[in-house]
């Protein structure tokens, strides 16, 4: 009986993930952005030298922060929690700097895929505005956006 216990606790722990968690841990990781573009025209813009973008995601969260790596100013950040499926990367912002941008408590739908180490993500993100009257904020525009980021080893 011991015997049996044991075999059953070494396949439960030794068992291969499964498909879900294979692809979740595709995006757990420290990321860097190598291309863009924000809805400027056709192809993908280099990242200038005088800005770093980074990207951690972990099993439940994301955040990012752009620096200029020659002073350490920080330019921009955000975060929050994300899920995905088969097609689609969702982020769910819960911060964002500078502020202002009504961009936190949204959730952003991107398209991603994976090839070697770069990750892409595309889809639309919005632009919102306070209404002070209200204290609601309503869609004023989207931008259709692609980011190509790297793995950091």
């Amino acid at each position: 009986m011991k015997a049996l216990l044991l075999v059953f606790t070494l396949l439960f722990i030794n068992s291969p993930k499964t498909a879900l968690e294979k692809e979740k841990s595709k995006f757990e990781g420290s990321w860097k952005l190598l291309k863009y573009n924000y809805g400027t025209g056709e192809g993908l813009s280099e990242v200038p030298q005088f800005m770093n973008y980074i990207k951690n995601v972990t099993k439940t969260h994301f955040s990012w922060c752009s620096f200029n790596p020659e002073d350490g100013k920080v330019i921009g950040m955000g975060g929050g929690t994300y899920r995905f499926n088969k097609t689609n990367y969702f982020e769910e912002t819960d911060f964002w700097y500078p502020t202002g941008s009504g961009i936190p408590g949204t959730e952003t739908a991107f398209k991603y895929s994976f090839k070697g180490k770069n990750w892409t993500i595309e889809g639309y993100v919005k632009s919102l505005t306070l209404d002070p009257s209200t204290g609601e904020f309503t869609e004023i525009d989207s931008t259709y956006m692609i980011e190509v980021w790297q793995k950091l080893e």
